[in-house]
């Protein structure tokens, strides 16, 4: 406990001295949820609240699409500011804030230029702008833009324009001028994301009518999850009116999944929980992902061990040297069932890594692997036992099926790394911490390298083993990567769209 005070003491010192906007201080209910409130508490019901207080059908459409009813004071930055920092958990309606201010923006002021950034041109297009809580789906009929999707336009009635960039090279942002800013989730922008930033602050310098008449400045709405980047350290070194506002997961619950509210209270405390889901800022200064996992704490023997399993993976991570001391081969067991808690819980329960010059022999480790352990596996509507080997296909990504087949005809699936070991490690680490991630008996030789693992590059035969661990538990059981956050909805769109990265079909 005394590291992690330690940790997350480095991260709030950056917040010093900024003026703070949170639930506790200025109210945790939007208009309508306070509307509501006094409703059940006069009438005992919010039951036809509209016939209640006496609304008419154009008062309840307007209650409906305007954003500024269902915005929690949070959300909503104040009347003057030049950069409002909006910075929560995931799902506490980060996207939906931003979008909101640009319409607002728009409405005001028929001069103004918007300028709307995210990671990429696809995550923008389909989460900012077309998603649940995207400017289009928030616009109101009376006021909603014309749609110029080839030339990366929004045109409201009153003549004010929104374009749209992704932030990925700061040269394209050169020669442009705008009124207004919305950068979405900056810590997970790619490439010299620092040099975008930059680029942003520099075109963020156009002034209109109103805004002169009003004394006001070009400002910058910024949308993210706290990271411990570089880029977060750079945007909060400017403190010339700057306001930031702060939010965790569970103050949305109302429009969240109740299976994702119930993931989120149990890794909220974790270290990378606290980040995630509460929105607190930490920077860890341990390099090793797994050092806070307490295996002992979770482990099961294997006579406890449950016996059957929603879907068993077989996860390989082959060596790419074919010498005698090549790297190792890594190989991993892992079942996943749906506990009493309702969670996904992960059982470890073999790791079958070996070294050896000849891919048959790792092919037929693996093949053997499954079948040993796809009868504890459920069966689908055909009949078959939900398992199946899985392999990272950026290197040899068919040369592992064409060598797995050599074998035997089975099961396997594949999937291009879009991160780092390091981004997928993470996640699995506070699953880990959280007690979601059980090894079935003792594997020391697992443990050690887990205990050491940091992600960094050119690990090689350092990570063999701890990558195989982490690939199926990121990609099949970490849930926000299909639940909440902008850049998790987009990357599973990402993958849907293009299953032969993801996907082989069974023979």
């Amino acid at each position: 406990m005394v590291a992690s005070a330690t940790i997350l003491e480095a991260g709030e010192k950056l917040l010093e001295g900024i003026p703070v906007l949170t639930s506790d201080r200025n109210g945790r209910h939007s208009t309508l949820q306070r509307i509501a409130l006094r409703t059940r508490q006069l009438k005992g019901t919010v039951e036809g609240f509209a016939d209640l207080l006496g609304l008419t059908a154009q008062e309840l459409v307007t209650l409906y699409y305007e954003p500024i009813y269902s915005l929690r004071p949070v959300q909503v930055p104040p009347s003057t500011y030049r950069t409002f920092f909006f910075m929560g958990g995931r799902g506490t309606g980060k996207t939906y804030g931003g979008a909101s201010a640009v319409i607002e923006e728009a409405r005001a002021d028929p001069e103004s230029r918007i300028l709307i950034v995210g990671p990429t041109y696809s995550e923008i297009v389909k989460n900012q702008l077309e998603g649940p809580s995207g400017v289009l789906s928030l616009s109101a009929p009376w006021f909603y833009p014309k749609y110029e999707k080839a030339k990366r336009r929004l045109v409201w009635p009153n003549g004010a324009q929104a374009t749209w960039l992704p932030a990925k090279n700061a040269d394209k942002f050169r020669g442009h001028q705008y009124t207004f800013i919305w950068a979405d989730e900056p810590v997970a922008w790619k490439g010299d994301a620092i040099a975008v930033y930059k680029e942003c602050r520099a075109v963020l310098r156009l002034r209109t009518t109103r805004m002169r008449r009003e004394g006001l400045s070009a400002r910058m709405f910024i949308t993210t999850t706290p990271a411990p980047t570089p880029l977060f350290v750079e945007m909060l070194s400017d403190r010339e009116g700057l306001v930031l506002a702060r939010s965790s997961t569970l103050e949305n619950c109302d429009n969240l999944d109740p299976a994702y509210v119930r993931y989120a209270r149990r890794m909220m405390h974790t270290t990378e929980g606290r980040r995630e889901f509460l929105g607190e800022l930490s920077f860890s200064m341990d390099p090793a992902l797994y050092r806070r996992v307490n295996w002992n704490a979770t482990r099961v023997s294997r006579k406890d061990a449950p016996k059957d399993y929603d879907y068993i993976v077989v996860s390989v991570d082959p060596a790419t040297g074919e010498k005698k001391n090549s790297d190792l081969h890594g190989i991993v067991v892992v079942g996943v069932r749906r506990e009493k808690d309702g969670l996904d819980h992960v059982y470890v329960l073999a790791d079958l890594s070996l070294q050896s010059p000849e891919p048959s022999a790792w092919a037929k480790k693996a093949v053997d692997a499954l079948r040993a352990w796809e009868t504890a596996a459920a069966k689908d509507s055909r009949g078959r036992p939900k398992a199946w080997i899985f392999a990272e296909s950026n290197t040899g990504g068919s040369m592992v099926k064409a060598t797995i087949r050599t074998v035997a005809k089975v099961k396997v699936k594949t999937e291009r790394a879009r991160q780092s070991k390091a981004e997928r490690a993470s996640p699995v680490s506070s699953l880990a911490e959280a007690g979601l991630v059980h090894m079935v008996g003792k594997h020391d030789k697992l443990e050690k390298q887990l205990a050491r693992f940091t992600g960094q590059e050119g690990g090689h035969g350092r990570d063999d083993r701890a990558d195989a661990f982490a690939w199926p538990i990121f990609k099949y059981v970490v849930p926000k990567r299909k639940n909440a956050g902008a850049v998790e909805r987009a990357a599973a769109a990402t993958e849907r769209a293009t299953p032969a990265d993801d996907e082989d079909v069974e023979p």
